[in-house]
């Protein structure tokens, strides 16, 4: 009878140990399993930061190009339209202005061609329109337009000792002015240099600019008692000036002159 208690009392005893085992290997696939979890969850959470680190690189979106677009096309035509601007000639420039007929009958071309008009600045020019003559002296109307020759206004009259004068138009905007045999007894031509000031024309005498000219026979053209000429326009500040002997008709100087120094010389001397 003992020994069956004994016994009795041993396999309670292992089933309470066995139970007790297993107890804990299902705690530990508790935890094991818990474990797991966080790892999955830690994962996760590290692809997730991951993944926002890259959608927050700075790349531009389409409206960001788009926006930069027309800035570039934008600078591009301006720079376009400044280039053809300075590229644009002194014809096209004169072409630009429309027709007006002034007091005395003549169109803008016309003067321009006379040598009394000329355009200084693209959709700017002036005309310089005979009016009236009087000892000794011409008067002329002076208009300025600054919308293409749409409207002309008045400005300072200008006169102008008569004489045998010629007026030639510049590609700078100017004039030059060719007289001799003025009330003023010229022995040979006395050049000036006109433009407009805004007020009406201002007159640059280029003092004996060809005081010094040496003749075909070796004369100084300031040494000659009296002279005819004839004088074309070439470009630029030059032209081609034709001396002749006015008993004989025997050209004593056919050449081309530069008045840039000239002129440059009494503009800065102001």
């Amino acid at each position: 009878m003992r020994n069956k208690i004994l016994t009795t009392l041993i396999l309670s005893a292992l089933l309470t140990a066995s139970l007790a085992s297993c107890g804990d290997t299902k705690e530990k696939k508790d935890d094991s399993s818990k474990a797991a979890a966080v790892i999955t969850d830690d994962e996760t959470t590290s692809d997730e930061e991951v993944t926002a680190d890259e959608d927050t690189t700075d790349v531009p979106t389409a409206d960001e190009d788009s926006s930069a677009a027309p800035a570039e096309t934008t600078d591009s035509k301006a720079e376009t339209t400044s280039s053809a601007a300075d590229t644009k000639s002194h014809e096209e420039w004169l072409s630009q202005i429309e027709a007006h007929t002034f007091d005395n009958g003549s169109s803008f071309l016309e003067l321009n061609a006379m040598g009394l008009g000329n355009v200084y600045q693209e959709g700017k020019a002036f005309a310089v329109v005979p009016s009236d003559a009087a000892a000794g002296s011409r008067y002329y109307k002076v208009y300025n337009s600054t919308d293409g020759g749409k409207n002309w206004l008045d400005c300072e009259d200008y006169r102008e000792v008569n004489g045998d004068n010629t007026h030639i138009a510049l590609d700078d905007g100017g004039l030059l002015l060719f007289s001799n045999h003025s009330a003023r007894s010229e022995a040979y031509p006395i050049v000036s240099y006109l433009c407009f000031d805004g007020i009406g024309i201002k007159a640059y005498e280029l003092n004996e600019v060809l005081a010094q000219t040496v003749l075909d026979d070796e004369r100084l053209l300031k040494d000659v008692e009296n002279i005819d000429y004839t004088v074309s326009y070439t470009g630029g500040y030059s032209v081609q000036l034709t001396l002749t002997d006015p008993a004989t008709g025997a050209v004593v100087c056919d050449r081309e002159f530069d008045f840039a120094p000239s002129i440059e010389s009494a503009l800065s001397a102001q």
